[in-house]
């Protein structure tokens, strides 16, 4: 059994290490996280890399909202947690959970104390990818593909904003951050859209073979 454990870490280990994605990041968001504080997770695709893919501290504080729809309220819900609770906070959400509570980042304006949002931008509801939808159907009514970008809205309510290009780019300006503080920092990781569904399959039929 240690020996199967161990070539599954090697296996998804070997798959990230030069990958700049949702699911690399799910992976390796314990590095991210904050002393002392917690993490707000969203649903779709990231809380289920997360879950598959992603080593997180025993006992650290995790929050999830999953709403009615799955996406709706959500930045509200990771406003009130880190109202609640007062610590330095992490967040990562989708791209259309984002847009869906776009005016709840009016309530980042007020954190309490440090606070990082992570939206990441896959131009879409990518979760569809893994499930059995028609290919030809699915891009135009199930991923609604949207081909926007969010640093104007956290221009618009005030957010410290950053677009990293690679996980060093993005580990350093969230450690930065913790040590220094400041306006609530939103962060938009743009990546491929269908990348992260297609990792997470492969894996699964790698590890069968483990």
């Amino acid at each position: 059994m240690t020996e199967i454990v161990n070539n599954v870490h090697r296996t998804v280990n070997k798959q990230f290490a030069q990958q700049f994605s949702e699911a690399a990041i799910a992976h390796q968001l314990a590095h991210l996280l904050p002393t002392d504080g917690q993490l707000f997770v969203g649903n779709s695709l990231i809380v289920r890399l997360i879950d598959a893919l992603g080593q997180l501290p025993t006992s650290y504080p995790i929050y999830s909202n999953r709403g009615a729809s799955g996406i709706d309220g959500l930045i509200a819900t990771l406003a009130g947690v880190q109202a609640a609770n007062a610590k330095p906070t992490l967040g990562i959400i989708g791209d259309i959970s984002a847009l869906y509570d776009l005016n709840s980042l009016n309530l980042l304006r007020a954190c309490v104390a440090p606070m990082v949002l992570i939206v990441v931008n896959n131009n879409g509801v990518q979760i569809f990818s893994m499930l059995p939808t028609p290919e030809m159907e699915r891009e135009r009514f199930y991923c609604l593909p949207h081909h926007l970008q969010f640093k104007h809205a956290a221009a618009i309510f005030g957010l410290s904003y950053s677009s990293p290009s690679n996980w060093h780019q993005l580990k350093d300006t969230i450690n930065n951050y913790w040590q220094q503080g400041g306006r609530a920092l939103m962060i938009e990781l743009l990546v491929a859209g269908h990348e992260d569904a297609r990792t997470l399959n492969q894996l699964v039929n790698q590890m069968m073979e483990l």
